[in-house]
């Protein structure tokens, strides 16, 4: 086999799993992410990515005490399914400036 032939399988692989590690709605899951659960049921439950492979995420709840698996294809906007958290709106974890300070550019 020849490096070239071993490279083009090497993008081939990573073409694939990122498919795989994608949502129906187009958004790469990766590690660092918020999604939010939209399961009533679970009292807007927010779960952060700890790795992606193979089309399933491993996720803690926000507080770090619950470890679980979730199946990329249950990661779209849909009464059972999860949205990606924007970082707007985070209440904590972000920096804020108060009204006496002014923001440095």
């Amino acid at each position: 086999m020849s490096a070239a032939t071993d490279t083009s399988t090497q993008d081939e692989d990573a073409q694939a799993q990122q498919e795989k590690n994608t949502t129906c709605e187009g958004i790469l899951v990766r590690r660092g992410q918020i999604w939010e659960d939209l399961d009533t049921r679970q009292s807007k439950r927010r779960v952060v990515i700890e790795s992606v492979a193979n089309g399933e995420a491993q996720v803690r709840d926000h507080y770090g005490t619950k470890h679980s698996t979730l199946s990329i294809s249950r990661m779209h906007r849909h009464s059972m399914g999860f949205r990606l958290v924007e970082p707007g709106e985070l209440k904590y974890g972000v920096p804020t400036v108060s009204s006496d300070e002014t923001a440095q550019p």
